[in-house]
């Protein structure tokens, strides 16, 4: 390589970048037509060099995104425990309390119009009224209770409560009060020739059945995961499941306790149904946050050794 080689080269990188004067650039270029060597490293300069990235780099976004991801997941495991707190919450506090019969509870108008207005007490905040009918005296029966909650009496002022039953008089019309309480029924419009036909108006134990089943869900997939135990595939699959009875369980306890009676079934199951479902999320997002504590847990005394 010759001496002027060595400057044209020093003089390349300028060259490449048009930042020479014009005599320079043509003795460059004069230069270039005769030398081949000087050539080749022009056009390696001129090529586009390839972006290799910092291997440091990629570990730290992973390390970034595992970090933003547990951050996600805390967040949401907060949220959800205290949506179902809060659920448990209202099912307890706006759990009916039914009133036992008194004289002074309600009061029984005649409308003009042959309708029956109740009206009841100011303490009463809800009420419900069930309608049958006797084929044998052709006779509509209506069952009505009345009762307030926990919530009602410290919140709520809905102002007094009344209800109106249609003028519609051609069959006979006989009211009962029911007192949900394992009292009889107390009739407070019409006759009765038989006093037995008052009845007792009994609690249902629909939620006794749903219990059962969850308590033996539970027991049943607790069995297969133990048996299971070496196929990952599968327990990976049971234990999301397990969660499910678990949180049910969990659930009905959390806001009926151990009784399964009740007045109001339809209210009682969906609290319980909805407040199981954020349970079972709730423990589900826990669970993976363990495991990932864990597995960081495991990794940090591996690298201790």
């Amino acid at each position: 390589m010759s001496h002027k080689c060595n400057i044209i080269k020093d003089i390349l990188p300028l060259y490449a970048e048009d930042m020479v004067s014009t005599d320079t650039r043509e003795f460059v270029s004069e230069h270039l037509e005769h030398c081949e060597a000087c050539r080749a490293e022009l056009a390696h300069m001129r090529k586009p060099a390839d972006f290799i990235p910092d291997a440091a780099v990629v570990p730290l976004k992973r390390i970034k995104k595992g970090l933003f991801i547990k951050r996600l997941q805390t967040v949401f495991f907060t949220a959800i425990l205290a949506c179902a707190i809060a659920a448990v919450a209202f099912g307890i506090l706006t759990s009916p309390k039914f009133f036992p019969y008194s004289d002074g509870l309600f009061q029984v108008i005649d409308g003009p119009d042959g309708s029956i207005a109740i009206t009841f007490d100011n303490k009463v905040t809800g009420y419900s009224c069930m309608k049958e009918f006797d084929n044998e005296t052709e006779t509509e029966i209506y069952r009505i209770n009345a009762w307030t909650t926990t919530w009602d009496l410290h919140s709520s002022h809905r102002g007094r409560q009344n209800m109106v039953i249609p003028s519609d008089r051609e069959p006979k019309i006989r009211i009962f009060y029911a007192q949900n309480d394992g009292s009889e029924d107390v009739l407070i419009y019409g006759s009765n020739e038989n006093a037995e036909e008052n009845g007792v108006t009994l609690p249902r134990l629909i939620l006794m059945p749903y219990f059962l089943f969850a308590l033996f869900a539970l027991v049943a997939l607790a069995i297969m995961r133990f048996l299971l135990r070496n196929k990952s595939a599968v327990t990976i699959w049971l234990d999301r499941v397990l969660l499910f009875p678990i949180s049910y369980l969990a659930a009905h306890l959390c806001t009926k306790g151990i009784r399964f009676t009740t007045y109001s079934s339809q209210r009682d199951f969906c609290i319980i149904l909805l407040v199981a479902i954020l349970f079972y999320f709730a423990l589900l997002t826990g669970k993976s946050l363990y495991q990932a504590k864990i597995a960081a847990s495991q990794k940090k005394a591996e690298q201790e050794r």
